[in-house]
Protein backbone atom coordinates (compact mmCIF):
# COMPACT_ATOMS: atom_id res chain seq x y z
CA UNK A 1 0.00 0.00 0.00
CA UNK A 2 2.75 2.77 0.98
CA UNK A 3 4.41 1.48 -2.70
CA UNK A 4 1.46 2.13 -4.54
CA UNK A 5 0.95 5.51 -2.30
CA UNK A 6 4.03 6.86 -3.54
CA UNK A 7 3.37 5.79 -6.52
CA UNK A 8 0.56 7.95 -7.10
CA UNK A 9 2.47 10.66 -5.41
CA UNK A 10 5.56 10.47 -8.33
CA UNK A 11 2.84 10.59 -10.70
CA UNK A 12 1.12 13.41 -9.06
CA UNK A 13 4.95 15.39 -9.36
CA UNK A 14 5.72 14.22 -12.75
CA UNK A 15 2.46 15.34 -13.86
CA UNK A 16 2.62 19.11 -12.50
CA UNK A 17 6.59 18.80 -14.23
CA UNK A 18 8.35 18.62 -10.57
CA UNK A 19 10.29 15.69 -11.54
CA UNK A 20 13.43 17.19 -9.03
CA UNK A 21 11.74 17.17 -5.19
CA UNK A 22 12.71 17.12 -2.33
CA UNK A 23 12.05 14.76 1.04
CA UNK A 24 9.87 17.49 2.29
CA UNK A 25 7.94 17.81 -0.71
CA UNK A 26 7.28 13.53 -0.66
CA UNK A 27 6.89 13.99 3.30
CA UNK A 28 4.53 16.77 2.76
CA UNK A 29 2.10 14.76 -0.37
CA UNK A 30 2.19 11.74 2.01
CA UNK A 31 1.22 13.06 5.35
CA UNK A 32 3.96 11.76 6.93
CA UNK A 33 7.48 12.37 8.57
CA UNK A 34 10.21 13.44 6.36
CA UNK A 35 12.09 9.90 8.39
CA UNK A 36 9.15 7.72 6.65
CA UNK A 37 9.56 9.25 3.46
CA UNK A 38 13.26 9.13 2.98
CA UNK A 39 12.84 5.59 3.88
CA UNK A 40 10.39 4.55 0.79
CA UNK A 41 12.16 6.73 -1.59
CA UNK A 42 15.65 5.08 -0.61
CA UNK A 43 13.81 1.57 -1.82
CA UNK A 44 12.40 3.00 -4.38
CA UNK A 45 13.17 1.98 -8.05
CA UNK A 46 11.34 4.76 -10.08
CA UNK A 47 13.42 7.52 -8.21
CA UNK A 48 17.41 8.27 -8.19
CA UNK A 49 19.09 10.61 -5.34
CA UNK A 50 20.54 13.57 -6.69
CA UNK A 51 22.31 14.72 -3.58
CA UNK A 52 21.54 14.56 0.29
CA UNK A 53 17.72 15.39 0.61
CA UNK A 54 16.53 15.98 -3.24
CA UNK A 55 15.95 13.01 -5.97
CA UNK A 56 14.54 13.07 -9.69
CA UNK A 57 12.37 10.65 -11.06
CA UNK A 58 13.38 8.38 -13.38
CA UNK A 59 10.46 7.05 -15.33
CA UNK A 60 9.95 8.74 -19.04
CA UNK A 61 12.07 10.17 -20.49
CA UNK A 62 14.98 11.89 -18.42
CA UNK A 63 15.47 15.89 -19.44
CA UNK A 64 18.82 17.09 -18.05
CA UNK A 65 17.45 20.53 -18.81
CA UNK A 66 14.40 19.93 -16.32
CA UNK A 67 16.65 18.04 -13.99
CA UNK A 68 19.28 20.56 -13.95
CA UNK A 69 17.65 23.88 -13.52
CA UNK A 70 15.48 22.57 -10.71
CA UNK A 71 18.41 21.51 -7.92
CA UNK A 72 19.00 24.93 -6.85
CA UNK A 73 15.98 27.44 -6.82
CA UNK A 74 16.40 30.13 -8.67
CA UNK A 75 18.18 29.09 -11.20
CA UNK A 76 18.35 28.30 -15.22
CA UNK A 77 20.69 26.58 -17.76
CA UNK A 78 22.22 28.83 -20.05
CA UNK A 79 25.73 28.61 -21.84
CA UNK A 80 26.77 26.22 -24.51
CA UNK A 81 23.94 23.84 -23.20
CA UNK A 82 21.12 26.99 -23.80
CA UNK A 83 22.98 27.36 -27.13
CA UNK A 84 22.62 23.78 -27.77
CA UNK A 85 18.93 23.78 -26.76
CA UNK A 86 17.96 25.98 -29.45
CA UNK A 87 19.97 24.41 -32.41
CA UNK A 88 22.44 27.07 -32.38
CA UNK A 89 25.85 24.78 -32.20
CA UNK A 90 26.38 21.36 -33.28
CA UNK A 91 28.77 20.29 -30.49
CA UNK A 92 27.68 17.56 -27.86
CA UNK A 93 27.40 19.00 -24.96
CA UNK A 94 29.97 18.44 -22.33
CA UNK A 95 28.92 20.21 -19.33
CA UNK A 96 25.23 21.97 -18.00
CA UNK A 97 26.06 25.18 -17.27
CA UNK A 98 23.86 26.51 -14.51
CA UNK A 99 23.50 29.97 -13.63
CA UNK A 100 22.17 30.74 -9.81
CA UNK A 101 22.34 32.88 -6.80
CA UNK A 102 23.22 30.73 -4.77
CA UNK A 103 26.87 28.87 -4.27
CA UNK A 104 26.58 24.75 -4.91
CA UNK A 105 29.12 22.08 -6.12
CA UNK A 106 29.39 20.64 -9.42
CA UNK A 107 26.81 17.27 -9.65
CA UNK A 108 26.56 14.14 -12.22
CA UNK A 109 23.10 13.42 -12.80
CA UNK A 110 21.80 10.67 -15.18
CA UNK A 111 25.71 10.55 -16.55
CA UNK A 112 25.50 14.57 -17.14
CA UNK A 113 28.00 16.57 -15.71
CA UNK A 114 26.11 20.00 -14.15
CA UNK A 115 28.17 22.78 -13.36
CA UNK A 116 26.78 26.02 -11.04
CA UNK A 117 27.98 29.88 -11.71
CA UNK A 118 26.97 32.37 -8.64
CA UNK A 119 25.46 35.66 -10.47
CA UNK A 120 24.53 38.37 -8.70
CA UNK A 121 20.66 38.92 -8.84
CA UNK A 122 21.53 42.13 -11.05
CA UNK A 123 23.13 39.83 -13.45
CA UNK A 124 20.04 37.35 -12.93
CA UNK A 125 17.63 37.47 -15.47
CA UNK A 126 16.74 36.33 -19.16
CA UNK A 127 14.94 33.16 -18.90
CA UNK A 128 12.03 31.39 -19.80
CA UNK A 129 9.95 28.14 -18.18
CA UNK A 130 9.77 25.51 -20.83
CA UNK A 131 7.49 22.94 -19.79
CA UNK A 132 9.40 22.09 -16.63
CA UNK A 133 12.86 23.56 -17.49
CA UNK A 134 13.99 26.62 -16.76
CA UNK A 135 16.30 28.42 -19.65
CA UNK A 136 18.49 31.47 -20.64
CA UNK A 137 16.84 32.45 -23.54
CA UNK A 138 19.02 33.06 -27.01
CA UNK A 139 20.31 36.43 -26.31
CA UNK A 140 20.99 35.87 -22.64
CA UNK A 141 22.94 32.82 -23.59
CA UNK A 142 24.83 34.68 -26.33
CA UNK A 143 25.60 36.89 -23.20
CA UNK A 144 26.40 34.78 -20.19
CA UNK A 145 28.90 32.88 -22.89
CA UNK A 146 30.86 35.78 -23.02
CA UNK A 147 30.63 36.89 -19.90
CA UNK A 148 31.58 33.34 -18.80
CA UNK A 149 34.10 33.58 -21.55
CA UNK A 150 32.88 29.82 -22.16
CA UNK A 151 32.42 28.27 -24.87
CA UNK A 152 35.17 29.70 -27.09
CA UNK A 153 34.34 32.92 -28.84
CA UNK A 154 33.60 30.90 -32.14
CA UNK A 155 31.06 28.81 -31.53
CA UNK A 156 29.00 32.15 -29.44
CA UNK A 157 29.85 33.54 -33.10
CA UNK A 158 28.65 30.31 -34.61
CA UNK A 159 25.24 31.02 -32.48
CA UNK A 160 24.67 34.08 -33.16
CA UNK A 161 25.08 33.59 -36.86
CA UNK A 162 22.96 30.49 -37.15
CA UNK A 163 19.98 32.93 -34.63
CA UNK A 164 19.78 35.79 -36.89
CA UNK A 165 19.37 33.43 -40.11
CA UNK A 166 16.40 31.85 -38.78
CA UNK A 167 15.21 34.62 -37.01
CA UNK A 168 15.54 33.48 -33.71
CA UNK A 169 17.26 36.66 -32.26
CA UNK A 170 16.40 40.34 -31.02
CA UNK A 171 19.58 42.68 -31.61
CA UNK A 172 18.15 45.21 -29.34
CA UNK A 173 17.64 42.69 -26.90
CA UNK A 174 20.92 41.24 -26.92
CA UNK A 175 22.71 44.66 -26.70
CA UNK A 176 19.99 45.78 -23.59
CA UNK A 177 21.37 42.32 -21.63
CA UNK A 178 24.83 42.93 -22.76
CA UNK A 179 24.69 46.27 -20.84
CA UNK A 180 22.66 45.14 -18.04
CA UNK A 181 25.27 42.60 -17.29
CA UNK A 182 27.38 45.61 -16.70
CA UNK A 183 30.53 44.52 -18.56
CA UNK A 184 32.00 46.83 -21.56
CA UNK A 185 34.17 44.24 -22.52
CA UNK A 186 30.69 41.95 -23.13
CA UNK A 187 29.17 44.75 -24.87
CA UNK A 188 31.80 45.12 -27.07
CA UNK A 189 31.79 41.98 -28.29
CA UNK A 190 28.07 41.47 -28.71
CA UNK A 191 28.95 44.81 -31.33
CA UNK A 192 31.76 43.59 -32.84
CA UNK A 193 29.71 40.21 -33.30
CA UNK A 194 26.24 42.05 -34.70
CA UNK A 195 28.49 44.03 -36.86
CA UNK A 196 30.26 41.61 -38.09
CA UNK A 197 26.93 39.55 -39.28
CA UNK A 198 25.63 42.76 -41.10
CA UNK A 199 27.71 42.18 -44.46
CA UNK A 200 26.77 38.22 -44.00
CA UNK A 201 22.78 39.54 -43.92
CA UNK A 202 23.49 42.06 -46.98
CA UNK A 203 24.91 39.23 -48.87
CA UNK A 204 22.53 36.61 -48.61
CA UNK A 205 19.74 39.42 -49.28
CA UNK A 206 21.28 40.35 -52.52
CA UNK A 207 21.57 36.30 -53.41
CA UNK A 208 17.83 35.96 -52.50
CA UNK A 209 16.80 39.21 -55.00
CA UNK A 210 18.92 37.88 -57.76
Amino acid sequence: MAYNNMHEILAGLAAHNKRVFSINDAAKAMGKPKRYASKLLSANKEVERIERGKYYIKSGNIDIYEIASQIVFPSYVSGFAALRYYSLVEQEIVKYTVVTIKRHKSLKVAGATIEFVTFPKSRFFGYNKNAGAYIATVEKAIVDSLYLRSPPYSYVSEALDNALRNGMLNANALRDFARKMGSKKVALQVESLINAEKPRAQKATARAII
